[in-house]
């Protein structure tokens, strides 16, 4: 076979084939070989094996299906509307915001007790410009001094 024949996604489709020769395999020498090891049978463990890796293999089979499906940027256009590209446009904004590493918080602004301790609805400043107000915790009460009675 050629490798333009295989598709684009090898890997899932190398893991749904070998799932599927393990799983056929352990499947039938489950149900016609007499496996006993120390006076128990061991063909029903197989069988179940068996059973699961194949069953395994049709997830491989889905990715390998699915990375294949090819379409082309009009019939995309035409079936979501993707006028503009403001849908592109949003899914790059989000991306690009997701995969930007995190940068170290400022130090100023931050108390001793933690983020969220006593600073009421202070605005933090992100990297990117944004301004969140930060969300005031459960006050906590310190613990009683003294014996009560």
């Amino acid at each position: 076979m050629a490798p333009a024949a295989l598709g684009r996604c090898r890997v899932a489709l190398l893991f749904a084939v070998l799932m599927d020769v393990v799983g056929v395999a352990s499947l039938l020498v489950g149900i016609f070989a007499q496996l006993q090891v120390n006076g128990r049978d061991f063909g029903d463990l197989l069988i179940y094996t068996g059973a699961i890796l194949v069953f395994l293999s049709l997830v491989g089979w889905i990715f390998w299906y699915t990375g294949n499906i090819e379409i082309s940027l009009e019939e995309l256009e035409r079936d979501y509307a993707v006028k503009g590209g403001t849908l592109a446009h949003l899914a790059r904004k989000i991306s690009r915001r997701l995969s930007r590493k995190s940068a170290k918080p400022p130090a100023e602004g931050r108390k001793k007790g933690g983020p969220y301790r006593g600073g009421g609805a202070a605005l933090v400043e992100k990297a990117d410009g944004l301004q969140l107000p930060r969300i005031k915790g459960p006050k906590e009460e310190p613990p009683p001094t003294g014996s009560q009675a």
